[in-house]
């Protein structure tokens, strides 16, 4: 599957739509701001492609927990995506301070109740 029949795709679903495929670069950036216990995050980044993502609540459930606590220890796992058929799928949400930025450095214009989201994967 072709990133582009992906975008187009994933713009298909309600409540989901795609905001940016990110560089190198963003990929960088958003690794030097994101908190260090969101383990999704930094692994979505590492496959090949990187799509960056709003959703609001009309979008389905996560597809598997995205808190884990280990003893005193929280953290964000990256979880399933099965929307994308592709290889090494992983998803994953940015801390606030990160989503923070991506809205005002993007010049996002999202509702209160959306959120962004980051879907890596290899093809």
């Amino acid at each position: 599957m072709e990133l582009l029949k992906i975008k187009e795709d994933l713009n298909k679903i309600q409540g989901l739509t795609v905001l940016k495929v990110l560089d190198d670069g963003f990929k960088e950036r958003i690794m030097n701001v994101e908190e260090t216990n969101n383990h999704g995050v930094f692994e979505s980044l590492k496959r090949r492609h990187t799509l960056l993502l709003s959703h609001d609540s009309s979008f389905r459930d996560p597809t598997d927990a995205i808190v884990k606590t280990e003893g005193n220890n929280i953290t964000f796992p990256g979880i399933s995506f099965p929307e994308i058929t592709a290889d090494n799928v992983v998803s994953s949400s940015p801390g606030f301070k990160m989503h923070q930025e991506l809205i005002d450095s993007l010049k996002l214009s999202l509702k209160p109740e959306e959120a962004t989201l980051l879907v890596g994967f290899d093809l």
